[in-house]
């Protein structure tokens, strides 16, 4: 069985370094206290605006191998807008980074799906900063995206409480995370992408729908780096939870080769975005967001436990 570990990628020694990070001697009187991380709100504006920042990952090796741009530009958007919604914002701007050993046709192509796709959103392109850097960037370029979003809620997550139904909105597969590991799998298994029965590398879902019901949410978890079960302890804290996930061809696949445990810590199980509601809620929400529910939040200090299969 492969391991995240033995691709290169350690979650722990990611989650050290970032909470090493993220330490503060003093918090800034406009920075508004956000549990999750998912993204940071700023209040010295009225209403307040949210900030994040984010890549595709190693994923982009692929994209760049087999010309995905529109695929690659969904990730890129996907991984920062989804951060700003988890936490009750709504996108508004965009700003691009891309460093590369020199500038090319396929950054061209790239930067055009780019600007179509945030069009499409609505969101503006307002900034950004394209590095030639040799000695750094060798065979391959980067994109990093940096998202600004205005708040329309600030998500009550302390109010989620035992018996609330958790809500699983669909994945178009493994998004953007855990990527190093599969492609190692790839690589080591000698598998081409192209010939599984299911498209591998599309790109992340955009939940740009998710913001019409901030009414009725708790909490959201943008499931990313971590799996879905650090995605549950971003929202939950110490609460207990209970999911029955269902199988999925991508991960009937990669479970060939991973443990439960290992893929439960790695990836998102085949649901992008978790919603956190009231129970008489959960029916609506499931209607406008063609969601289902897959579980529920037990009490505090709870054990979680997750299902995969029927």
């Amino acid at each position: 069985m492969y391991r995240y570990k033995d691709a290169g990628v350690d979650i722990e020694r990611g989650e050290k370094f970032s909470q090493f990070i993220s330490q503060r001697e003093e918090m800034p009187e406009w920075l508004i206290q956000e549990p999750t991380g998912y993204a940071s709100i700023l209040g010295f504006t009225d209403p307040p605006i949210v900030v994040t920042t984010d890549g595709i990952g190693t994923k982009l090796i692929l994209h760049q191998r087999y010309k995905r741009w529109e695929d690659a530009v969904s990730d890129l958007i996907a991984m920062n807008y989804n951060d700003i919604v988890a936490v009750g914002g709504e996108p508004i701007a965009f700003l691009d980074y891309i460093g590369t050993l020199k500038i090319n046709d396929e950054l061209y192509e790239f930067a055009r799906t780019l600007r179509k796709k945030l069009s499409e959103l609505g969101i503006h392109l307002v900034a950004g900063e394209t590095a030639e850097m040799p000695g750094i960037y060798l065979e391959h370029w980067d994109a990093v995206g940096f998202a600004i979003g205005i708040l329309k809620k600030r998500l009550p997550i302390e109010s989620i409480k035992g018996g609330d139904p958790i809500i699983g909105l669909r994945s178009s597969g493994f998004h953007s995370n855990g990527w190093s590991l599969i492609r190692k799998i790839l690589s080591e298994e000698k598998i081409d992408p192209l010939s599984l029965p299911f498209d591998i590398l599309a790109g992340t879902i955009i939940y740009s729908d998710v913001p019409m019901v901030f009414k009725e949410l708790k909490g959201i978890a943008h499931i990313t780096g971590g799996g879905i079960k650090r995605a549950l302890k971003r929202v939950l804290w110490e609460k207990g939870y209970r999911l029955r996930i269902k199988r999925s061809p991508h991960y009937d696949w990669i479970l060939n080769y991973v443990s439960l445990e290992e893929a439960l810590s790695t990836f998102n199980m085949g649901y992008g975005m978790l919603l956190f509601t009231d129970k008489d809620k959960a029916d609506s929400i499931c209607r406008k967001l063609k969601g289902e529910i897959i579980g529920e939040v037990l009490g505090d200090k709870e054990e979680g436990e997750i299902t995969y299969g029927d």
